[in-house]
């Protein structure tokens, strides 16, 4: 064979291989089941906040949070950005953090302060 064809060859290889690594490193989960991860991580981020946080004093000031309907949106954009580059693993093990810290910040509903 002569070294062109070999070049050529070995040039085809490395592209595909390229391509396949770039492919599976770009898509990391399908987009309705990281929708679904965002949503879930922005409506526990949000109840553990007003477990932890709604009632407390700071300073003469008392916390209030506004509805629901209007933190979470913001709140799940909030997440989907935080989230954009990580992998499924990453934002499961995230996941399994938060709803550990959801458990531990239910013993905060009706104190003043925590």
């Amino acid at each position: 064979m002569k070294t062109g064809h070999k070049i050529a060859i070995l040039g085809g290889l490395a592209g595909v291989v390229g391509s396949v690594v770039r492919w599976r490193w770009m898509i990391r989960m399908p987009l309705k089941e990281f929708t679904r991860y965002a949503l879930y991580m922005a409506v526990m981020d949000d109840e553990i906040c007003r477990n932890e946080l709604e009632g407390s004093q700071i300073g003469d000031k008392t916390i209030t949070f506004p509805p629901k309907v209007e933190t979470l949106q913001e709140r799940y954009h909030l997440f989907l950005q935080m989230n954009r580059a990580k992998s499924r693993r990453q934002i499961q093990e995230k996941i399994m953090e938060m709803e550990q810290r959801l458990r531990e910040s239910r013993q905060y509903i009706g104190l003043d302060q925590p």
